[in-house]
C-alpha cells in the first residue's frame, strides 16, 4: 500500500496534559516500517514530558485501527524475522514503558500486530463493532512482538492459546468477557468515552499514576519471553510455512503447509 509522502504517518496533538497520537495510513491503518518508526520516535518523544499525564492512540477512519503489519514487508530468512520481531518488541516496549497512562481508542479491526499495539495499552476503550484477532498462524507465523507476553498476562493462558492458536477473530463483548479490552460503548458515544476518561485521568495525581502504573508493570514479570518469541519467529523460516503463508496472502489463495 502506497503512502501519501505530503501527510504524516503517524500525528502528534497535545491538548493541555493530553496527547493524542494519530495513525494515519487509511483503510486500515497498516503498520508499516515508515508507521512503526514514526510511532517509535513520537513515543521516545513523549517520554520525558512530565507535564502530560495521558495519551491517546487512535488511528484515522472506521474500518481498523490496525489490520497489523504489511505482508509486502515480511523478511525472507531467520535473521531477517528475528530482526523484524525486535524492532517491534523495543516499540511496544516503548510505549508500554511510557510514564503516562495511554488509552487505546479502538474502532474496527485490531489484528496482529494491531493488536500488539493494542496490547501496548494500558488502558483499552471500544466501539462495540470492533473485532479482535492474532491471525498470524493463518501466515504460518506468530504474534511474536510481545503479543504472546502480553496476552497470557491479560487474558491468561488458557485464552491465549485459543486466541494464538486458532487465530479467529472475537467481538468487542468478548474481548470484555475475557479482559482483553477494559470498555465497549456505542460506535457513536467512543470519542466522548475516551474524551472523558483522558481527562478523568489527566486530573488525577500525576506522580501516583506513574508509579501506579509502574508497580502494575513489576507485579507481571515476563522473564527471557521476548528473546523466545523473536527466536520462535525467526525459526519458523526454516520449515518455509512462513514463506508459504506469505506467498499464499499476497496471491490470494489458500497455503500448502507442511503439516
Amino acid at each position: 500500500m502506497s503512502e501519501d509522502k505530503a501527510k504524516p504517518v503517524v500525528s502528534l496533538a497535545i491538548e493541555g496534559a493530553v496527547a493524542r497520537i494519530r495513525i494515519a495510513n487509511p483503510p486500515l491503518n497498516i503498520l508499516t516500517t515508515a508507521v512503526r518508526r514514526a510511532l517509535f520516535e513520537t513515543a521516545g518523544a513523549l517520554a520525558d514530558r512530565r507535564d502530560l499525564g495521558v495519551i491517546v492512540i487512535e488511528s484515522d477512519g472506521a474500518r481498523a485501527f490496525s489490520v497489523g503489519s504489511d505482508i509486502r514487508e515480511f523478511p525472507d530468512d531467520e535473521l531477517g524475522g528475528v530482526a523484524k520481531i525486535r524492532f517491534e518488541q523495543y516499540l511496544y516496549d516503548r510505549i508500554a514503558g511510557l510514564p503516562q497512562v495511554v488509552i487505546a481508542k479502538l474502532r474496527g479491526l485490531a489484528l496482529g500486530g494491531g493488536g500488539e499495539l493494542m496490547l501496548a495499552c494500558d488502558l483499552r476503550v471500544a466501539a462495540s463493532t470492533a473485532e479482535f484477532g492474532f491471525p498470524e498462524i493463518k501466515l504460518g507465523a506468530l504474534p511474536a512482538a510481545g503479543g504472546i507476553k502480553r496476552l497470557v498476562q491479560e487474558v491468561g493462558p488458557a485464552m491465549a492459546r485459543s486466541l494464538i492458536m486458532t487465530g479467529r477473530p472475537i467481538s468487542a463483548a468478548r474481548a470484555l468477557d475475557i479482559g482483553l479490552i477494559n470498555e465497549v460503548v456505542e460506535e457513536g458515544e467512543l470519542d466522548a468515552r475516551v474524551d472523558s476518561l483522558a481527562a478523568e485521568l489527566a486530573g488525577l495525581p500525576r506522580e501516583a499514576l506513574r508509579l501506579a502504573k509502574a508497580c502494575v508493570a513489576a507485579a507481571v514479570p515476563s522473564g527471557a519471553i521476548d528473546t523466545a518469541e523473536a527466536e520462535a519467529f525467526g525459526a519458523l523460516f526454516r520449515t518455509g510455512d512462513l514463506r508459504e503463508g506469505v506467498a499464499a496472502f499476497l496471491e490470494k489463495r489458500q497455503p500448502r503447509f507442511n503439516r
